[in-house]
């Protein structure tokens, strides 16, 4: 998820502003150890284990409630999905959500577009989570265009080298191996910092940029999967109509009610009986010629 490193960066620089001396006290919790209804089946036959994890949840319950962290911040969240079955994972994340309500603490999952998933496995979850993206600047955006740009010369004040390097000039081609994603980009220039740095350069050169890039197949990777999560992001046009049918508010999708059809009765093709004519229209009045006789006698 774009610039996720940098917002979890200024979150947690963030957190001290908030509650003075609490922030830091659990910056990073293991999600490992699960809730004792949790444990397989083999596991519930072995009181260390069950003890351990009973211990484990009650510590951490505790740490929670006596030092009262601001948030709990869980990065990388989107491995939780790395299990065998759904309701392992809706287990654990109900782990999370219990003690969240236990310790009255935010919990906070960082990760890819992959912890969409986690929204819509219970309706408690859904209800009770709020999702807040971070996404990549688009080039075809003007907007994000110039800010893009601003973060360049940013970069170029702030890298540690005897001349600031000329980013600008080449930002298209920065803006191409990044997608847009602060985070990458900066871990590209720190790369070709750490060569030039070693080879006693005054600055970044574009053969640094050109040696430590990211190819072009994982920037298209990279890209798929972002706008993958994007699409998955954006809520279909079809998902407030159907909604709105389901709840009985029958609507369309520019808002209007709907209106039935009025309900025409086919008519019923019988047989004819015999000496009826078929419906055709008769002609009115005499035809012309017979007129003209009259007339001339």
């Amino acid at each position: 998820m774009q610039g996720l490193r940098v917002g979890l960066l200024q979150m947690a620089r963030s957190l001290p502003k908030v509650a003075p001396g609490k922030a830091g006290a659990i910056s990073r919790l293991q999600t490992e150890p699960k809730a004792p209804a949790h444990f397989s089946e083999r596991e519930k036959f072995i009181p260390a284990a069950r003890a351990a994890g009973y211990e484990y949840h009650h510590a951490v319950e505790c740490a929670l409630r006596f030092r009262r962290p601001a948030a709990v911040l869980l990065d990388e969240a989107q491995h939780l999905a790395r299990m065998a079955s759904g309701r392992r994972l809706s287990d654990q994340l109900d782990v999370i959500k219990s003690l969240a309500n236990c310790t009255q603490t935010v919990h906070v999952l960082l990760g890819t577009y992959e912890l969409l998933a986690f929204r819509n496995l219970s309706g408690q979850l859904s209800r009770r989570s709020i999702v807040i993206d971070f996404p990549r600047y688009r080039a075809d955006d003007p907007q994000d265009r110039k800010v893009f740009q601003t973060i360049l010369r940013s970069f170029e004040r702030q890298l540690p080298v005897p001349e600031p390097p000329d980013l600008m000039s080449h930002w298209e081609y920065l803006y191409e191996r990044s997608i847009g994603c602060v985070g990458i980009l900066k871990d590209w220039l720190m790369r070709a910092l750490a060569v030039a740095v070693k080879q006693n350069r005054a600055t970044l050169t574009v053969r640094d940029l050109h040696a430590q890039e990211l190819s072009a197949i994982q920037c298209d990777k990279i890209l798929s999967e972002a706008l993958e999560g994007e699409m998955a992001l954006n809520e279909e046009p079809a998902a407030r109509t159907r909604l709105r049918t389901r709840l009985g508010l029958s609507c369309r999708e520019d808002g209007q009610p709907i209106r039935p059809k009025a309900e025409t009765t086919p008519m019923r093709k019988g047989r004819i009986k015999p000496g009826q004519r078929h419906p055709t229209r008769d002609p009115v009045g005499q035809p012309l010629a017979i007129h003209a006789t009259i007339q001339a006698l």
